[in-house]
Formats: C-alpha cells, structure tokens, sequence
C-alpha cells in the first residue's frame, strides 16, 4: 500500500510538472537563433596601445570578458569567435535593441583617474563657444576664425583662469599648447628635432596616434607624454589631462542608483591598494579637478577640496538609469585587455528561411510518429505507455527551453531529435527486461520490478558517457555547438528521470489493475497447453 502511494504521488507530480511546462510553452514562445531568425553582428577590431598588445592570450580574455557581458544582457545563444586577421565577430539573434548591445560590448571599460589641465574654448570677440575633438581625424572642430583659442581651468567655475594658449605654426600646421602670455604675432614655433631654436613658453605639442586615435600632448624636450586632449562627454568639449594616477583594475564594485539630491550616478568602491592610493592623489591635489575618465571620455570632473578616504568615488553627469547601469556592468566584468575598435555592425538575415525551419519541425514530427507507431506494434500495452512517456518528454523539455529563454537553433532542432530517440532507447532497454521477465512465467507486476533493476545500470552508465560528451562539447564549442550540447545534456536528464519516476510508476499502477495487467499487456505470450 505504501508503495501504491508512493507511485500516486509521483505521477500526482509530474502532472503538475506538465502544467507548469505547458504554460510555459503557450505564455513564452521559444526565441529563434541566428541560423532561424537572423540578428545583429559585430565585428570588433584590436588595435595597439601604449598599454595593451595584441596577443593571443589578451584577445582571449578579451572574448571571455565579453560573453559574460552579453550574458549579463541576456542574450541566447550568441556567438563569438575569431577570424584569420584577430578580429572579434559577435552574431546576436533577435536582440530587442542593438545599439544598446553595441555599447556595452564594444567598451573597452577603461576607467582612469586624472587631473584635469583645462578645457579648450574659443574666443571671438565677447562669445565663447567649446572646442570639440573627432578622435577619427585628430580634428579640432570650431566655427569660423575665433580671434584665439585658449586653454580654460575651471570653465564652469564663477572665477575660469586662462592657463594656455592653442598655436598652429603657419609653416609645418603643427598644433602647440604655449603659456598664457604667449604672442603669436612674435615668431613660429619648432621643435628641437629642427635646427631653430624652440621659442620659450612651450607647453608641449599636440601628436595624433591614428592606431589608437589619441592626441597626445608630448614635452618637445624629451618626446615624452605630459598630457592627452580628451572629449567631455558632458559639454562635448576638448579637455587636456594629466598622466593616468589610478586606473580600473584597483576597483571592487560599481553599482547604478541614486544620490542623495536624486541624480543618477555609479558609485565606486575601491579594493584595499587602490583606496591607499586614492586617498594619496586627493590629498596632493587639493584645490583641482579631478578627471574620472572611462573608454577615453570625460565623465565627471569634481573639484578636490578634502582628502577623500576609504576608497569610494561617483561618476555623475549621466542622462539615464539604463546608461547608468550599462557603465556599472562594463566595469564590472572589467576592463578589456586590448583596445577594440568597431569594424563593423550590421543586420544580419536568417541563413535559413522558414521553409527550412518547417522541414527540420515536420522530420522531427514523422521520426516521432514512425517512433510511436513501432513501439506500439512491438511491445502492446507497453508501446502505450511509451507513447505517453514520450508525449510528456517533449510538453517538458519545450516548457523548460521556453522558461529559460533558450534559443533554438538548427543545431539544437537536431538535438531534441536525437534526445527523442535516446528517450524512446531507454524504454526499449526498460521494456526488453520486463518481456524477458515474464517470459520467465513471473506476474506483470514481478516482471515490472525485476525489469527496471535489471535495467537500471544500463540506463545510467549510457546517459553518463551521454553528458560526458555534452559536457566537452558545452566547454570546447562555440555557439551553436553550445546550443547542441546544452539540448542534448537536457534531454538526456528529462528522459532519465521520466523514465525511471514516471513510466515506473505508471507501470506499477497499471500492473494493479486485474482488467490490464496480463502477460499480453507487456508484450509476452502464454503458449496454451495441449
């Protein structure tokens, strides 16, 4: 009696379990992958820096770092490999907003600390307007002819200082920042590569990387940087930094919220190194703005009035709580090792179209079918059991990829088959036992019991060196493959469990009903004496 109870309750739970999938399958339609639905791609090229190389090991982590923030995005199934010239290429099926995609991946999260020099602006008459900077050119960009371009410290202070003055030498067109009582009218500038002499005020000579697309600010002295030209990302104006004082790797948390006067921010918080260090750049910088600089743009630049302890920081100026959290998650997972430049980003189409898709529906439809039709022929009340077994498999594992947002794929379609036939492999091993336990002359009911001991090791030892191949080729592949091996892991787990809890107990209450259970039902004929 205890085991009959047992059994109700087992199949009490599945038939909840089937509920649940079934709701599933009608309330979240199954997503499409690239190959069935088409998406977005990305093609992501490394460039060298002063402070990254491109090699095989940081474009590695380069490709690690962004599958977890596409994770984060909750993108199914993407894909992202590598092609012959090192490029990144990430394909995205059915994303809901690519260029929100685009932003997050493609960021380097390179955050920097530095002190800022001051902001350019020009001057025509009374009016001043910001200088801007296309970092694909190394262009100033300004309207008509101002009368001069400065250098401006604290520009949206109630007292700015003049503390530079922007020089185009006439002859060569090099760019210079002098000091603020420089004349232009008195001479050209040139460098001491030259053979004439450098007029005294030099502050340095504005350089254009086009590999990195930098201008550098670099001591016509000894050739060595001094300074950056930067874009505010809040006024879009060119602003000159300092050397980087501290960088993102010392970081231990960022997170999106609210401060105190409601304005969206991302706080900081700095591991053990990294607060020492913080406290030490405020501490001998009081009275200047501090630069919070991520993927080579201006995002706040607070002035330092107290030494700043225990490690934490805000970067304001942001225009919304989704921007907010894209740069809190891009820090997160960390910096990328290698600058990564976007090649390209287009919309792809569906490699295959929905005739295709049909085709791959409708074959798994006939192998079920031809499948069913077997075991029933074969094995007679058991085939029934089978068919319900298999119904039930199918309602679960395409409840479980809709709860979970899996994407299928053609790959993935051929995986569900071959987990159909693996289901339906574990019954027949199940069933043989039983028929040649009651070929024995035991009871429907014996032969049941007998039949699924017998059966177990079998069943167990094939599904392991199953997931053992699903799991090398979950951690070897890529994309699609993934999508293959996560079905194929999937369905293996389901049809087990199926078969060794539910088709067990259905069979043990089918066996107690005297009007079904009789050797027929389990496929076994009684030979009539003579």
């Amino acid at each position: 009696m205890r085991n009959k109870k047992i059994n109700i309750i087992v199949v009490i739970a599945f038939i909840l379990i089937i509920g649940v999938s079934l709701y599933y399958v009608i309330a979240e339609p199954i997503n499409l992958g690239l190959d069935l639905k088409g998406g977005t791609q990305i093609i992501l090229k490394p460039v060298e820096g002063e402070d990254s190389n491109v090699t095989d090991e940081s474009l590695d982590k380069a490709m690690l770092i962004i599958r977890d923030r596409i994770d984060m995005l909750g993108v199914s199934e993407p894909l992202v490999t590598r092609d012959s010239s090192n490029n990144i290429i990430i394909q995205l099926p059915g994303v809901s907003d690519p260029d929100r995609a685009l932003q997050v991946i493609g960021k380097t999260a390179q955050l920097e600390f530095r002190i800022l020099g001051g902001t350019l602006i020009s001057r025509t008459g009374q009016t001043t307007e910001f200088i801007r900077f296309d970092p694909d050119t190394g262009e100033l960009i300004y309207d008509g002819e101002p009368d001069e371009i400065i250098l401006v410290d604290g520009v949206n202070s109630a007292s700015p200082t003049k503390t530079g003055v922007l020089h185009e030498d006439p002859e060569t067109g090099d760019l210079f920042i002098m000091d603020r009582d420089f004349v232009p009218e008195e001479g050209t500038v040139q460098d001491n590569a030259t053979e004439t002499t450098a007029l005294s005020g030099v502050i340095g000579k504005l350089v254009y990387n086009e590999a990195t697309r930098e201008l550098i600010l670099i001591d016509i002295d000894n050739n060595k940087a001094i300074g950056e030209l930067l874009i505010d990302s809040r006024t879009e104006a060119a602003s000159l930094v300092g050397p980087v004082l501290l960088t993102g790797d010392k970081l231990a948390r960022a997170s999106a919220g609210y401060d105190s006067n409601g304005r969206i921010v991302v706080t900081l918080s700095f591991k053990e190194e990294g607060s020492g260090t913080f406290e030490d750049i405020t501490r001998e910088n009081i009275g200047e703005q501090l630069t919070i600089v991520l993927d080579e743009e201006i995002k706040s630049a607070p002035f330092l009035n107290v030494v700043i302890t225990g490690g934490d920081a805000v970067i304001e100026g942001i225009n919304s709580l989704e921007e907010a959290k894209d740069i809190a998650l891009v820090l997160q997972t960390g910096a990328l090792p290698v600058n990564l430049i976007i090649e390209e980003s287009s919309t792809v189409g569906p490699t295959l179209g929905k005739d295709a898709l049909d085709k791959g529906i409708y074959a798994g439809i006939i192998g079920l079918a031809l499948i069913l039709i077997f075991m029933i022929a074969y094995y007679r009340g058991l085939g029934l059991i089978s068919i319900l077994s298999l119904t039930i498999y199918v309602i679960i594992f395409w409840g479980i990829m809709a709860g979970i947002g899996a994407a299928l794929t053609l790959p993935g379609i051929a995986g569900i088959i071959l987990t159909i036939g693996m289901a339906v492999d574990a019954n027949v091993i199940i069933f043989a036992r039983i028929r040649e336990e009651g070929r024995k002359g035991k009871s429907p009911r014996i032969a049941i019991g007998d039949g699924f001991k017998h059966a177990l090791r079998t069943i167990v030892d094939a599904n392991v060196t199953t997931l053992i191949t699903a799991a090398a080729l979950y951690q070897f592949g890529t994309g699609p493959i993934k999508g293959f091996a996560v079905t194929l892991a999937l369905g293996v787990v389901i049809s087990m469990v199926i078969s060794m809890l539910f088709t067990r107990s259905l069979l043990f209450l089918v066996a107690g009903l005297p009007r079904i259970a009789s050797p027929g039902f389990i496929g076994v004929k009684i030979e009539k004496e003579k």
